[in-house]
């Protein structure tokens, strides 16, 4: 039997431990996101916001400041905006006309050149910004950086001013030369790169496609687009900085908004950490009554049709336009559309539209059926997530490779834009309905993405938290980024087994002449 007396040394001990256990360490984070780009900063805004709240000081360079609203709904005092908005330039809402879509062979070209002019404005915004320079001319001491990891490394001349430990977040599958700075294991032979447009598996000349254009994509970034950040980081901070893309090499840590369930198994090393699904809210809120009046009516189910926040479906050639209202009339279901202008054109009786639509609230509810979207990380993860069955169309960018990855998994039934008619659009709407396995097969999908040790955003709170404790660059990173290509691709233990080889057989030829030769001799030998 335990005495009073014990008991209460025992409780005394436990709580001197608990008393001396180490609090956390309060961090000092700073946040340089420069795209124009707001589903981007989408990914991001949960994780800054959830840090402020758990006691960190956050600066947060973008263009995409906590409104008013936000402020008032929860202020938090820890979360400082420096704001990069222009009035000329404005934010990227809105803003992809659908009558320039090119789906030729020349797109890739066309894409990349997209990127490199809007990594151009990126740069010349942020490292112009007379906030951003006082920042960087104030020398305060950071804990940890976070950074998007996208199409430019002009930012990096930040990153290295503030000297202190680097968190990428890439908001999609990573980019080709996000993989060669981190000196990642490439897997062309099964897993398709950005924007080729690729399937899982790949045939022979899929595989000899997508090696091509990785490789192509890696040196078009080292070359032209790093030419440019550098040029303009140098003329804004001087001709002393580094070499950018060596300053990229020396990430620590990369979160990934992509999870294996959708996109494929990926050999990643430890500081590559997948979040995908982050900026999903655990918590549904109440919808807007005229829209929960209109699903809650609607027992025969729903198609929400949303091509998400870049896009403007305005601008929609008239026959496509045309074709798709055709199939909204066509069906027997509700539809419930996202429009961005006051300018209608003539809809049915079972179209409900509006300008904004709360899409992850939208698609909890029962009676949605059918997501019909652009193949967007955010709102595809949101379907998922949903387990919603869906039809996608995509356009640009990383939506192919989100697309097809759905579509392997089951989930989904793509149209290309291109094909658009309203045949495609009613075949592939009424096999969504009406065939249950998309809907079984969605349902699978989103338990195996939710079954987590932690949530993505617990997951990367904790990896930011770990890295901002010291735990840095010995423990988590590869040690192939100190690697040549030749070394870490083996190309050298190949071409020395080759001469070892080569030199065997050599031998081997020799001998066997040698001993040809003096058999040849005895038999002239005898002879004579």
């Amino acid at each position: 039997m335990w005495k009073p007396q014990a008991i209460l040394l025992l409780l005394f001990v436990l709580a001197s431990c608990e008393a001396k256990s180490p609090a956390p360490k309060k961090l000092k984070i700073v946040g340089v996101f420069g795209h124009l780009g707001k589903s981007h900063f989408d990914v991001f805004q949960p994780l800054l916001e959830e840090l402020a709240r758990r006691g960190h000081d956050l600066t947060v360079v973008s263009h995409f400041p906590r409104t008013e609203k936000a402020i008032k709904a929860e202020p938090l005092p820890n979360y400082k905006d420096i704001d990069l908005r222009d009035d000329k330039q404005g934010v990227f809402v809105n803003v992809v006309d659908l009558r320039v879509i090119d789906h030729s062979i020349l797109r890739i070209f066309k894409e990349l050149y997209f990127l490199s002019n809007m990594s151009a404005v990126a740069c010349e915004l942020a490292l112009t910004n007379p906030k951003v320079k006082e920042l960087v001319a104030s020398g305060q001491k950071f804990d940890v950086v976070l950074t998007e990891s996208f199409n430019t490394d002009c930012f990096m001349v930040l990153v290295h001013k503030f000297n202190a430990p680097i968190i990428e977040i890439s908001t999609h599958q990573l980019m080709p030369w996000a993989i060669d700075h981190m000196a990642l294991s490439n897997e062309a032979s099964y897993i398709p790169g950005m924007l080729t447009r690729q399937p899982r598996p790949m045939n022979f000349m899929g595989r000899v496609w997508n090696t091509v254009t990785i490789a192509f994509m890696t040196a078009l970034y080292n070359t032209v687009f790093h030419s440019r950040a550098q040029a303009i980081a140098e003329r804004e901070f001087g001709p002393d900085i580094p070499n950018l893309s060596e300053v990229s090499r020396n990430v620590t840590l990369m979160l990934v908004n992509t999870h294996y369930t959708l996109h494929g198994s990926i050999p990643f090393p430890p500081n590559v950490v997948e979040i995908g699904g982050m900026h999903i809210s655990p918590k549904t809120n109440p919808l807007p009554k005229d829209i929960a009046k209109f699903l809650d009516e609607a027992h025969e189910g729903v198609l929400y049709f949303n091509l998400g926040s870049m896009v403007k479906a305005a601008t929609m050639p008239p026959e496509k336009l045309d074709a798709l209202l055709k199939m909204f009339a066509s069906i027997p279901r509700k539809v419930i559309w996202k429009w961005e202008i006051d300018d209608l054109p003539k809809l049915s009786s079972n179209v409900l539209v509006k300008k904004w639509l709360p899409q992850s609230d939208i698609l909890t509810h029962p009676n949605v059926k059918c997501y019909f979207g652009h193949g967007g990380l955010l709102g595809l993860s949101e379907g998922v997530h949903r387990g919603v069955p869906m039809v996608l169309m995509p356009f640009f960018g990383d939506q192919y490779q989100n697309a097809i990855a759905a579509q392997a998994r089951g989930v989904a039934i793509v149209v290309k834009f291109d094909e658009m008619s309203e045949a495609t659009l009613k075949n592939a709407v009424d096999e969504i309905f009406n065939n249950t396995r998309y809907m079984e097969n969605a349902r699978k999908l989103s338990k195996a993405f939710r079954d987590r040790p932690m949530t993505p955003l617990d997951t990367a709170v904790w990896w930011t938290e770990y890295i901002g404790r010291g735990n840095g660059l010995p423990y988590v990173r590869s040690e192939r980024v100190n690697m040549s290509w030749v070394a870490r691709n083996l190309v050298d233990v190949a071409a020395f087994l080759i001469a070892i080889v080569l030199l065997a057989l050599y031998i081997l030829y020799r001998y066997i002449n040698h001993l040809f030769s003096r058999n040849q001799m005895k038999k002239y030998k005898k002879i004579d």
